[in-house]
């Protein structure tokens, strides 16, 4: 059986409309092998975003509990596509 490599959590802050928000987005990878992440947005419940190979955007595809308007999803989804190609 292959050891699964731990990945650390990524934290960071983004701003949308002048509003600073802390983001802590745990990765990991999908059965699919396509990147994944568990994100917790102001400490709320853990919404999962992705990799969507077909238009190449981290998009949500589990909104969970959480509700949180589409630009802010969208901000993080665009910074999250940034650490996949780092």
């Amino acid at each position: 059986m292959a050891k699964k490599i731990k990945q650390k959590a990524l934290n960071f802050e983004v701003v949308v409309n002048g509003r600073p928000i802390e983001v802590v987005a745990k990765p990991y990878t999908a059965a699919n092998d396509l990147p994944r992440f568990r994100v917790s947005i102001d400490g709320s419940p853990v919404q999962i975003f992705g990799l969507e190979p077909s238009i190449n955007k981290v998009v949500v595809l589990d909104k969970g509990a959480a509700q949180h308007p589409a630009n802010v999803e969208h901000v993080i989804g665009e910074t999250l596509l940034q650490a996949i190609a780092a």
